[in-house]
């Protein structure tokens, strides 16, 4: 990770010089999550990376930072379990589900929770809408291992899903999404069960390789995928 500043200035210059007007960005990390001391999860690095992307663009007038609005239930519940959804935002999940999805239950984590989703539909709206962006993006979410109806890995909603499916319920004109996953390890993707009439034709690429986590993949075609499957 020595290089990573270096990495991270140089990605930021090359995808500026692609965009014009100012690069729309959102971000989260303004919900302060108070972890237990033995937790692994670097919770510090969203708000190192927007401060790090802010002294590179935003005074250079190349980007504009956004505070990420909450999700609505209306739009989790285009992807994930209406019950599910309503159970987590309660605190009535169990010891058990909790610790799946990796974090104990707080008010500032469930607002961590749904504006990492709300920010990434903020983003697609601010590229969809008629003279919108042509890019935007979100220092946060990437929850990918969230499932229907419930979560894993750090992650309560599937963020991306989410945005992909309200992409197709409210721009006519978008038929087709594709999810492209560049994560090492594909473990849980986009192709699982979109919880009622909003079924769309999402497709997922996750790419890994050579000496990976990527033991064992999931089908990618949500239009084909049976329900319940992981994302």
């Amino acid at each position: 990770m020595r290089n990573a500043p270096l990495r991270l200035q140089l990605a930021s210059r090359a995808v500026c010089t692609l965009v014009q007007p100012p690069l729309p960005l959102w971000y989260n990390d303004h919900y302060q999550v108070s972890l237990p001391s033995t937790s692994s999860f670097p919770m510090e690095k969203y708000r190192y990376i927007r401060e790090a992307l802010q002294r590179e663009l935003e005074a250079a007038g190349k980007a504009t930072f956004h505070e990420s609005p909450l999700a609505s239930v209306e739009d989790l519940t285009t992807v994930h379990d209406g019950e599910y959804v309503r159970r987590y935002l309660a605190n009535e999940l169990s010891h058990k589900e909790n610790r799946r999805i990796g974090f104990p239950w707080s008010e500032a984590g469930k607002l961590r929770a749904l504006s990492s989703t709300g920010g990434t539909v903020a983003a697609m709206h601010a590229v969809c809408r008629p003279g919108g962006a042509r890019f935007a993006g979100h220092i946060a979410g990437g929850t990918h291992h969230a499932f229907a109806d419930r979560g894993e890995g750090y992650c309560v909603f599937n963020d991306i899903a989410v945005a992909a499916a309200c992409a197709l319920r409210d721009y006519p004109a978008i038929r087709r999404v594709l999810l492209v996953d560049l994560d090492v390890h594909q473990v849980c993707s986009a192709a699982a069960d979109c919880n009622g009439s909003h079924r769309p034709p999402l497709r997922e690429s996750s790419h890994s390789g050579g000496s990976t986590l990527a033991q064992r993949t999931e089908a990618t075609d949500l239009a084909r995928a049976p329900k319940r499957q992981t994302w």
